[in-house]
């Protein structure tokens, strides 16, 4: 179970909802609002929850460069820190967008990426209230009962939002769903069944850096998942047919960014 796009004002009602529940899910946190609502993460950790990167502003990666890829992770991770004092392990391209390149720059940063279980698993949640919210609950229903026929070699991992009010609501009715079909539901660190989801411990002030910025400053509004440029869903992201040829140079270029910024925020 995850949910993308917060910390929002709306997450505290789902975060009632867990809690009752007695669930635990992973937030992939969008560093900006971070920095808006570290209350809110705190209360995320505290409650047993899984934190991770959704970068600082939502942009596709793939149409970034490397210092600015580089940025978005590192002012995210800095927020994350200065409010639980944990540096983040695992994180979520925007609109799963992902190739070789963008791969290699977070396995530099000692990140794992986490996409979601194809289109079917998918809630489409952020599309309200242009779409309906029994439509959304009429195609996750059609998914898990897919699900539940077919073969149990492996879970899924479900993509869902607590972007606003519509899409939380929209949760403490999915989520019965899976519950009724005696569907284990558990974080990403829990089905990973990974002792350590973060990277390491500690506490470090924000940086101040002079022309090294992510994409947009400031707390920009994260738009919603769309189908473009995503990959096979997958943990750690595998190389996918159109994105395997990657660039002796574009390599070397990320290499030096990462050295470069790296020093920066070190």
């Amino acid at each position: 179970m995850t949910f993308d796009d917060g910390p929002s004002t709306a997450t505290p009602t789902l975060l009632n909802y867990l809690k009752t529940a007695k669930l635990s899910a992973t937030f992939f946190l969008i560093g900006s609002n971070v920095v808006q609502y570290p209350d809110t993460v705190k209360r995320e950790l505290a409650e047993g929850h899984h934190l991770a990167s959704h970068t600082w502003s939502h942009h596709a990666l793939t149409t970034l460069t490397n210092e600015q890829i580089v940025a978005e992770m590192k002012w995210t991770e800095k927020a994350v820190m200065a409010a639980t004092g944990l540096k983040l392990k695992y994180m979520r391209p925007p609109y799963g967008d992902i190739n070789n390149r963008v791969r290699f720059i977070l396995k530099k940063m000692g990140y794992i990426p986490v996409d979601w279980t194809g289109d079917q698993f998918d809630t489409n949640d952020w599309k309200m209230p242009s779409i309906t919210e029994a439509s959304v609950i009429a195609t996750f229903t059609k998914s898990l009962d897919t699900y539940v026929a077919g073969p149990k070699t492996q879970g899924f991992y479900c993509l869902e939002h607590d972007l606003n009010i519509n899409t939380v609501n929209a949760a403490q009715k999915l989520i019965p769903l899976g519950l009724a079909r005696k569907i284990n539901i558990a974080n990403v660190a829990v089905c990973q069944s990974d002792p350590s989801p973060y990277q390491t411990n500690g506490t470090a002030p924000m940086p101040t850096v002079s022309g090294v910025t992510p994409a947009v400053s400031g707390g920009a509004k994260p738009s919603g998942t769309t189908s473009g440029n995503v990959t096979q869903p997958s943990i750690a992201g595998k190389a996918n047919g159109a994105e395997s040829t990657v660039a002796t140079k574009g390599l070397f270029s990320a290499v030096a960014a990462l050295a470069v910024i790296g020093a920066i925020f070190a």
